[in-house]
């Protein structure tokens, strides 16, 4: 999955995406020497991360809504 298929993925199943990533926090926490790997790695990481803040960021202004909707 591409970085911006991650940021217009308003379905992204979040608990695979942190599952995905605490795969690839264990796999530099075991001190693997490939470089090239932990470059890859490193990078899915940030994708992930990003999709994951954008996909709370949704959820926090679909709260608001919600809010603002039943406030009365």
């Amino acid at each position: 999955m591409t970085d911006k298929k991650l940021k217009k993925d308003s379905k992204l199943d979040v608990t695979k995406a942190f599952a995905e990533l605490e795969a690839i926090t264990e796999w530099f926490e075991r001190g693997e020497a490939d470089l090239d790997e932990g470059l890859k790695k490193y990078e899915r990481a940030a994708e992930l991360a990003e999709a994951l803040r954008i996909r709370l960021e949704q959820a926090e202004n679909k709260i608001v809504e919600i809010q603002k909707k039943h406030a009365n």
